[in-house]
């Protein structure tokens, strides 16, 4: 058990496929949960008996193609102060997340097409200190600006404002990410009126 300890230092959960990467059986895993040692969250997916939930890694975990996105992604990177009570998600188009959605009311998914969805794809830490994936701060800002009538506007005001007073900006790959989403003119636009 000492591969398991070793993974729980790193990761807040384990499933079944990673057990079966580090050389734990899956009945190993029921075992311990079974013995209270560790929680079943669901199933094929485990963490140590007595941690708190980090919804971020419950809805991304042995899910390698969900990428948190849109107001989700602008409260990891700390450009809305907001929690959100909906999670954003992004899987590429075709892609089945019937089985996500079945186990939270509260995950809004968006389907990207898929030459669309591989840009921006970064990882950030939850505020529990957990490693998802996310899409970087440029592709959030053109993710609201594509979605804006369906974003709240005081959430899509703050996240520009804060964007472009940050000093962690990078205008080129905004503009870049415009041009590829068909926007680069309306991102022009909010650089020059953010500028002044």
């Amino acid at each position: 058990m000492i591969a398991l300890k070793e993974y729980f230092k790193e990761n807040p959960v384990i499933t079944n496929r990673d057990a079966d990467n580090i050389g734990i059986g899956r009945h190993v895993l029921s075992d311990l949960a079974s013995q209270g040692k560790i929680e079943r969250i669901r199933p094929g997916v485990y963490q140590k008996s007595g941690e708190i939930l980090d919804d971020f890694v419950l809805i991304s975990s042995n899910r390698d193609r969900v990428v948190f996105s849109h107001q989700s992604a602008l409260y990891l990177h700390d450009l809305s102060d907001r929690v959100p009570n909906i999670f954003n998600i992004s899987v590429p188009q075709g892609y089945n997340a019937s089985h996500i959605k079945k186990g939270y009311a509260n995950l809004k998914i968006h389907y990207i097409k898929k030459d669309l969805y591989p840009i921006g794809i970064s990882e950030i830490r939850t505020p529990l200190g957990n490693v998802v994936q996310v899409y970087d701060v440029e592709r959030s800002i053109c993710d609201i600006i594509v979605d804006r009538e369906k974003i709240d506007a005081q959430i899509f005001v703050g996240a520009l404002s804060s964007y472009f007073k940050g000093k962690n900006k990078d205008l080129r790959k905004l503009i870049k990410y415009g041009r590829q989403f068909g926007i680069e003119e309306e991102i022009r636009r909010y650089v020059a009126f953010f500028r002044d």
